[in-house]
């Protein structure tokens, strides 16, 4: 199964925020205050099981930086797990 990270971050923003629709394309600091965009970033935290680092936010300005980056994220967890997996085995 595909996991749609643009549709989870929508419900996450339903869910944390009480917003209504889909995130806006352009400038996320243009539609939510930093308070939202903290709420926000924490929901995608604790849902993803993944930690942002003080760079990223320099980085993300759309909701397609942040879809980019939770990618990112996950797929760095993704290695190391694959390589203790076969570490394990091998033991």
């Amino acid at each position: 199964m595909t996991d749609d990270v643009r549709a989870t971050l929508d419900r996450l923003a339903a869910d944390t925020l009480g917003w209504q629709g889909p995130l806006p394309d352009g400038d996320l600091s243009e539609h939510l205050d930093s308070m939202d965009r903290l709420a926000l970033v924490v929901a995608i935290e604790d849902h993803y099981a993944i930690a942002f680092d003080a760079e990223d936010d320099a980085e993300v300005r759309t909701v397609d930086d942040v879809v980019r980056l939770v990618r990112a994220k996950r797929d760095d967890q993704a290695e190391p797990a694959a390589g203790d997996a076969r570490g394990g085995a091998d033991a």
